[in-house]
């Protein structure tokens, strides 16, 4: 079952998001994980918000344990993210 979720990161701006993707290898649509369907990042008035999807919990879990934890201490300085998830009802691409 698809899940969406909300992460807002508080104190920091999207270079620190920039610089965890860099360290993920994403490039131009490479290097992205199995089961992420869609992502939005923007600057809030206090840091900056992710916006996603994933095919299922379990293949968010997978890249949060084994690709993405290791890159925030890499990167270091992030926040933990306020989240918000929720299971997806309806999805469509505009």
């Amino acid at each position: 079952m698809a899940i969406g979720q909300v992460l807002k990161f508080s104190g920091v701006g999207t270079d620190k998001y920039d610089a965890v993707r860099a360290e993920l290898g994403w490039d131009d649509g490479k290097g992205l994980p199995p089961g992420l369907l869609a992502q939005a990042v923007g600057d809030t008035d206090n840091g900056f918000c992710v916006i996603e999807w994933w095919d299922s919990e379990d293949d968010w879990n997978t890249f949060f344990s084994s690709a993405l934890q290791p890159a925030f201490g890499k990167v270091g300085g992030i926040p933990e993210p306020d989240v918000t998830r929720f299971t997806v009802h309806k999805s469509f691409p505009v």
